[in-house]
């Protein structure tokens, strides 16, 4: 497996708090460190290390530079143990040679519900951030899976990439409609996001979209912040009148999801307003970065600190 550590030369001592970056479907570690576009910074890891918390950010095994197995060995399962092997290993010297006493989990999107599958069966976190994800079911998950990820054979970028059937990408064009708010994107990012758009498998993909009926998120025994784009078409809806979580709400939300994380000492949400399901790709992202790190000093700590330190931290405006 390939990972980024981003830290200050301070941070890289022994008893620090680092966050385990988990990225979605499509994506690599780049997603947690886009880079700048324009004049605008999308860096999510140099910005919570900068604030005290060194970051982690990994390519799952099947995308980016790390290996690609057969895409039917990658369920979800094998990929959540993955990812419990790599915090063991930030949490023992295996990472950049320092031990780190603490380690806060961070998903987006399909990253979310391993997430979910990591900490609820291993318990070797002390706190678990979502992001892009809600217990919201989504329609005939498979009819998704098919109008808006194909395999990636038969995408140009991938063509001759030696990959088999079972590792899909988006559609082209199809990013701009399945992960951005109109009005809170890029249209440079967005191209770059095609541009850069990675692969998954769907054999994990499809087993992650029966997380949400599991119950695996009640045996989370951590703090739990989620974020959520206040036009996230993806995880909220609508789909229906009846069925649909507002997420432009962080009340709405903390209400509908609190009630699953029952293991959970306490549950807070975001929201992001205008944003869609890329949260740290959208124009203001930076208010998603604050809500992490604010609640990261009030609920986990940082090296040296205990949570809440010497002051009152209080969650922003946009958390309930």
């Amino acid at each position: 497996m390939s990972g980024l550590l981003c830290a200050t030369r301070r941070e890289l001592a022994r008893g620090a708090t680092v966050q385990f970056l988990v990225p979605g479907a499509t994506y690599g570690h780049a997603y947690w460190e886009f880079g700048t576009v324009g004049d605008r910074s999308y860096d999510y890891a140099s910005t919570v290390a900068a604030a005290g918390f060194p970051a982690f950010a990994i390519d799952e095994i099947g995308t980016g530079q790390s290996s690609h197995p057969l895409s039917t060995e990658l369920t979800f399962s094998t990929t959540a143990y993955v990812n419990h092997q790599v915090i063991q290993a930030l949490l023992h010297d295996g990472v950049g040679g320092t031990r780190f006493s603490r380690v806060i989990e961070v998903g987006h999107s399909y990253g979310s519900y391993l997430t979910w599958e990591e900490a609820g069966t291993y318990h070797d976190v002390a706190g678990v951030i979502i992001t892009g994800l809600t217990h919201y079911p989504i329609a005939n998950p498979e009819s998704v899976l098919a109008s808006a990820f194909y395999p990636a054979i038969d995408d140009p970028k991938f063509a001759s990439s030696g990959l088999d059937p079972g590792y899909f990408t988006t559609v082209p064009g199809d990013r701009a409609s399945l992960f951005y708010g109109a009005a809170d994107s890029d249209p440079a990012v967005v191209a770059a996001d095609e541009a850069s758009k990675d692969v998954v498998s769907v054999t994990g993909l499809s087993q992650g979209l029966q997380a949400q009926t599991t119950g695996i998120s009640g045996d989370i025994t951590v703090p739990v912040l989620i974020i959520m784009g206040g036009a996230d078409a993806i995880a909220c809806g609508p789909i229906t009148p009846t069925q649909n979580i507002d997420c432009a709400s962080p009340t709405a939300v903390a209400t509908a999801e609190t009630p699953l994380y029952t293991g959970a000492p306490s549950v807070h949400a975001c929201s992001v307003p205008g944003s869609g399901h890329s949260i740290a790709l959208a124009l203001n992202h930076n208010l998603a970065d604050r809500d992490v790190i604010t609640w990261s000093r009030t609920y986990i700590g940082r090296c040296g600190h205990t949570a809440g330190g010497h002051r009152a931290w209080r969650l922003p405006r946009n958390c309930d």
